[in-house]
């Protein structure tokens, strides 16, 4: 029934303003109320915000420690967004501290709620963007809510990149996230324009260079891993396109790999499978494909646009599916949505539940260490207490012995102070002043 409404939608040619605010995932799927009530907690709601963060700073600061279930407890905590930036300068802290290691699944998925709940969507994307910086991963929850709610804003390129950020990740086990990846990715490249090349402009001849020399104490091999590396938005797009499409076998899956390898300048495997989907009689192919390779065709040098219109002329050979590509990815997100969607619901709370007693566990387990290590910091005061006060009891039983310790302390001072002015001396002989030439003119 949902899936024939928003066919009806995007046929009818009034629907345009309706299809600007569509969503894919309902409400159940969020489960904001479960949320809602894991942070209700009475562990939660009694934490002042203001003080705990001046108190971690403050700890950070002179001892140079941050508990990681303490960074847990404030991005749980948050329901203010004036929250978010002592969020983010704590993320950052526990990153660059030993602890990070004991980061908690909570703290990730905590924060990328607050801030999609805040619309504070451009700060986020930019922190997951820099995880060695601030450590922050999306899980598959996370993701699909991100991602749900850059589509709803019609926000493509902000989406693009969290779809790239799940493909860096490598990990295509969940269909919704792989699919709601699909779309962005393929609405981004859609609204993308080719700008044309400039030549490079002509320098005067007899113009002087100024060489600019940098001294270094060593340089590096240049190396590109053509994964981490890459920066090219359009880039990324395309081989998060090939990567998850290649993952599924359906026919929307072909066609998105088709568009995927062009866009990731991977031409050879573009053709390799032209041929190979082409002669495939449950093949469908989708005009959009073609004009894809039409468009990027016209801004490639001749090599490669000889690539790409042999890869156009095997797939004329195909037969061509009857609707358009968006509307058949839209049909392949609501059927993956249908399928695991009430699975997705129930990992959801069962993680929620798991978290609030980790959590309990966790902080009376750092209450615990606390109290010992202060347990001990007593004993050991106690103890050169019980010294001092030895010391005041049989002191005339051990005068000599203490008489002779003050001398032997006396000897070590006097050796150490002459062998400073000796060596004083001999940098004072030794030193040449330095020759002061007159300038240039």
């Amino acid at each position: 029934m949902l899936r024939n409404f928003r066919r009806c939608l995007f046929l009818s040619p009034q629907s345009q303003f309706v299809l600007s605010k569509q969503t894919f995932l309902t409400n159940e799927y969020k489960c904001t109320e479960a949320w809602n009530t894991q942070t209700a907690s009475p562990l939660l709601t009694k934490v002042n915000l203001h003080d705990f963060y001046n108190i971690l700073d403050q700890n950070y600061s002179s001892k140079g420690v941050i508990s990681a279930i303490d960074v847990d407890i404030f991005a749980n905590a948050v329901k203010d967004p004036a929250y978010l930036d002592e969020l983010k300068d704590l993320l950052h802290k526990l990153r660059l501290s030993a602890e990070t290691g004991n980061t908690l699944e909570s703290t990730n998925h905590a924060t990328i709620r607050n801030f999609i709940e805040f619309g504070n969507l451009q700060d986020l994307v930019q922190i997951l963007k820099d995880p060695l910086s601030f450590g922050l991963f999306l899980d598959f929850y996370s993701a699909n809510i991100l991602l749900d709610k850059l589509i709803t804003t019609q926000n493509y390129e902000l989406g693009a990149n969290v779809a790239s950020l799940i493909m860096l990740q490598e990990d295509f086990s969940n269909e919704i996230t792989n699919t709601l990846c699909q779309y962005v990715c393929f609405k981004h490249l859609t609204d993308y324009k080719v700008t044309p090349i400039e030549p490079p402009p002509q320098e005067e001849k007899n113009k002087k260079k100024e060489e600019i020399k940098i001294r270094v104490k060593f340089l590096r091999n240049p190396y590109f891993d053509d994964h981490f590396d890459i920066t090219d938005l359009q880039i990324l797009s395309g081989k998060t396109l090939a990567w998850i499409s290649k993952t599924v076998n359906d026919n929307v899956s072909c066609n998105l790999q088709l568009i995927g390898w062009l866009f990731y300048k991977k031409y050879e495997k573009l053709l390799s499978l032209c041929e190979e989907f082409a002669s495939m009689k449950t093949f469908k192919l989708y005009t959009e494909v073609i004009d894809f390779i039409k468009r990027e065709s016209e801004n490639v040098e001749d090599d490669v646009k000889e690539l790409l219109l042999k890869s156009i002329k095997i797939l004329d050979k195909a037969s061509f599916a009857d609707i358009k590509l968006e509307e058949s990815i839209k049909i392949a997100i609501e059927n993956a949505i249908n399928k695991k969607q009430n699975k997705d619901i129930m990992e959801q709370k069962e993680l929620f539940k798991n978290w609030e007693s980790i959590r309990e566990i966790k902080l009376e387990e750092q209450s615990k260490r606390l109290d010992r290590t202060k347990r001990m910091k007593l004993v050991e005061e106690k103890q050169k207490q019980l010294q001092v006060e030895e010391q005041k009891l049989w002191f005339f039983e051990n005068e000599e012995n203490i008489d002779l310790q003050i001398e032997e302390k006396e000897q070590l001072e006097d050796t150490v102070t002459k062998s400073k002015k000796v060596a004083q001396q001999i940098t004072d002989e030794n030193y040449i002043p330095p020759v002061i030439l007159p300038k240039r003119k």
